[in-house]
């Protein structure tokens, strides 16, 4: 189970940093603004989903905190490290989209803004994430 979870991870974090760049440019370009911000919502959804997969004891906290601390200790702490490092990039790379659509002509380049975007989201929430998490450990 733990080589799923991982996998999942690993999978997820790809696809925020250089995957959803693409579909966020695409979105906007293709429907505008109410389908950017919808496929920014559906990545937070299933974001939080694999957040509260790997809270859980059967996705990866059998052995670790979920037994001894319980559901309500690990979920919180997972909800913040994914939503910080998985979502921010997603918060990021939307909100680069929407306001570089309109001067940027390339798709190639906005695409590139949005993953140095991602990338650098991603590092401030891995930075802030985990000064939080040894704030309340």
């Amino acid at each position: 189970m733990r080589a799923t979870i991982s996998l999942l991870e690993h999978t997820f974090r790809l696809a925020s940093l250089f995957l959803f760049p693409a579909v966020a440019v695409w979105a906007r370009r293709a429907s505008g603004l109410a389908r950017l911000w919808l496929t920014t919502g559906i990545g937070f959804c299933l974001i939080v989903l694999l957040a509260a997969f790997a809270a859980s004891a059967t996705g990866g906290n059998a052995l670790a905190l979920a037994p001894v601390y319980g559901y309500g200790y690990t979920a919180p702490r997972s909800l913040l490290a994914h939503g910080l490092t998985l979502g921010l990039p997603l918060l990021a790379t939307t909100i680069a989209v929407q306001a570089l659509s309109g001067r940027l002509s390339s798709r190639f380049g906005l695409y590139v803004v949005g993953v140095l975007c991602a990338a650098l989201a991603w590092v401030a929430g891995v930075i802030v994430g985990v000064n939080i998490l040894a704030a309340v450990a």
